[in-house]
């Protein structure tokens, strides 16, 4: 099924071809040809690092057939396949990241600790390395194996908007030169290029300010999620490198191969029955809110999770359903 971005940008090209000939004709020598071919060229860059992005694995980890065994309690998983076992699993575990700890959360789903920046996407249900979102417009996540190829896409989109916007501009002052008339009898002499103007303006807004806004997280090593999420206000960033070596770290470091194989079969997955209560330890309270980076959980945050409380018998049992 063809993105909505894939449509966008063939009506687009329709119209610049149109506007691209036309600029041929007025140019002497061989610059109305350059002029053209720069503009086939930033297309087909293009549609193809669109095709890589949505093309390829984000960087899907592969879910676990059983859960991991609890320390000291080997050989009580009997019956539980497909499910997390119905003993206690601690929530999270600690990694320690460039000296600072990082807390790593249990994905109830997969049934695996995440490794550290791995978020579970609620849209692709699977739990993806370096998880940075999902992006609806190429339908797919954006992760460690693509997030180098879906800022390329943005970013030379946005240098054909402005490619193209400035060059209709250059093409309706011609008109205006060639005929000696207004700026507004020109533009009516070239609806084409006036449609490419105001299609161009309102999409830099878009990709340019995307462009932008990932520049700035590149330079600080952050996900979208994690800035979203506020993970690095007023704690430090143990991922941070500098900013040249962040940059290095995602357009010149070498990408991991998937640890998928997509053309195996795929065994059916065993209904899990519904279960009360929760998988986790006792220090319950340190998992609600934002547990990664241990920042204190408040009320909006407890609402958010969606803890629920469930008195039975003068005891309080606490289950927290997994959202990211």
């Amino acid at each position: 099924m063809p993105s909505p971005t894939m449509g966008r940008i063939g009506s687009g090209l329709t119209k610049s071809g149109k506007a691209a000939i036309k600029l041929m004709d007025d140019f002497p020598d061989h610059w109305g040809i350059s002029i053209v071919v720069i503009v086939v060229v930033l297309t087909s860059f293009d549609l193809i690092l669109l095709l890589l992005t949505s093309g390829r694995d984000p960087g899907i980890i592969p879910r676990n057939a059983q859960p991991p065994e609890l320390e000291g309690c080997e050989g009580h998983t009997e019956g539980t396949t497909g499910q997390t076992p119905p003993f206690r699993l601690p929530w999270t575990k600690d990694v320690i990241i460039n000296g600072i700890i990082v807390k790593t959360k249990y994905c109830d789903t997969c049934m695996l600790y995440r490794p550290p920046r791995c978020s579970h996407c609620s849209i692709c249900n699977n739990c993806v390395e370096r998880f940075d979102h999902h992006c609806p417009w190429v339908g797919q996540c954006i992760g460690l194996r693509n997030y180098r190829f879906f800022f390329m896409f943005v970013f030379s989109a946005t240098l054909l908007c402005f490619y193209v916007h400035g060059f209709c501009w250059v093409y309706i002052k011609r008109i205006m030169n060639s005929e000696e008339t207004t700026i507004w009898k020109a533009m009516t002499k070239t609806p084409a290029s006036i449609v490419l103007v105001v299609y161009t303006f309102i999409s830099v807004w878009f990709v340019g300010g995307l462009s932008v806004f990932h520049l700035y997280l590149i330079s600080k090593n952050q996900s979208t999620y994690e800035n979203f999420r506020y993970r690095y206000v007023g704690l430090a960033n143990p991922f941070d490198k500098g900013l040249f070596q962040n940059f290095l770290e995602i357009f010149c470091s070498s990408i991991p191969p998937s640890k998928n194989n997509f053309r195996t079969k795929v065994c059916k997955e065993p209904e899990i029955p519904p279960r009360m209560g929760s998988f986790v330890g006792a220090n319950i309270e340190k998992s609600v809110g934002d547990i990664e980076m241990g920042r204190k959980p408040v009320l909006d945050d407890i609402a958010r999770e969606g803890v629920i409380m469930i008195e039975q018998e003068g005891m309080v049992t606490v289950g927290v359903r997994m959202v990211d």
